[in-house]
């Protein structure tokens, strides 16, 4: 370097640094561009199409639940089918003598047509409790469902709570009824019809707090109306039974 001045070393000092310079600021460029740029694209397709999957999942999810709710709906009215008016229902008639042996005297007692009463909050068990927990007291403290009077009756009969009922009265009158509870046959006559201490093979079911004073007191749900002041005659059962 024998030949070189001091302005020439001064002069390639400078030109090494100038390119050192640029090449660090190229490498710096490059690693920007490369965060900046290169990776948020990356990063950004990702959500996009998780988005665009969840869109879809979404729609294909909708559109099962509907047609499975279709399906389960047409499916029950299938079975369901229309409901059958109560005549189609197919019925039995039970004839209710005029008088019965009591289990307990062994002597014949004379039906005359009472209709006892039972309170309803006394029935609280299986599906008689059910039946009178759905139940409610029209204007004279009487339980109905269905527009029916709740009944408790004997197992003659046949019915479980809840089966729509009629009883016939001697005079014509027909009392629409639904049976609230079943009558202990321990508690009935031997043909399991008549509870043999109240002379009764109807009890009418009642609320007792707002029962008619007149009917509670003297236990005659007869007392209701004039015209269902006479023996019922005959008890007609359907194959029906409240859902």
């Amino acid at each position: 370097m024998k030949g070189m001045s001091s302005k020439d070393i001064r002069s390639g000092r400078l030109a090494c640094s100038i390119i050192l310079i640029t090449s660090l600021l190229i490498l710096l460029f490059n690693h920007c561009y490369n965060r900046s740029y290169a990776m948020p694209v990356e990063a950004a397709d990702a959500p996009i199409t998780e988005e665009t999957k969840t869109f879809e999942n979404t729609a294909m999810l909708s559109e099962l639940v509907e047609c499975t709710t279709v399906t389960i709906v047409e499916e029950c009215a299938v079975l369901a089918g229309p409901e059958k008016p109560l005549e189609e229902y197919e019925k039995t008639a039970y004839d209710i003598p005029s008088s019965f042996v009591s289990p307990v005297s062994g002597k014949t007692v004379s039906y005359k047509g009472g209709k006892t009463i039972e309170r309803s909050r006394k029935i609280t068990y299986g599906k008689a409790g059910y039946i009178n927990s759905i139940a409610s007291p029209d204007a004279d403290g009487f339980m109905k469902l269905d527009d029916r009077y709740l009944v408790a009756v004997g197992s003659r009969f046949n019915a479980q709570p809840g089966q729509y009922m009629d009883l016939i009265l001697q005079n014509g009158v027909v009392i629409k009824c639904i049976m609230g509870d079943l009558k202990a046959d321990i508690d009935t006559d031997t043909t399991n019809t008549f509870t043999y201490r109240s002379c009764c093979c109807s009890e009418f079911i009642i609320d007792d707090k707002t029962i008619r004073k007149d009917i509670y007191e003297r236990g005659n749900a007869s007392l209701k109306y004039f015209s269902w002041d006479a023996p019922v005659v005959r008890v007609v059962v359907y194959d029906k039974v409240y859902c």
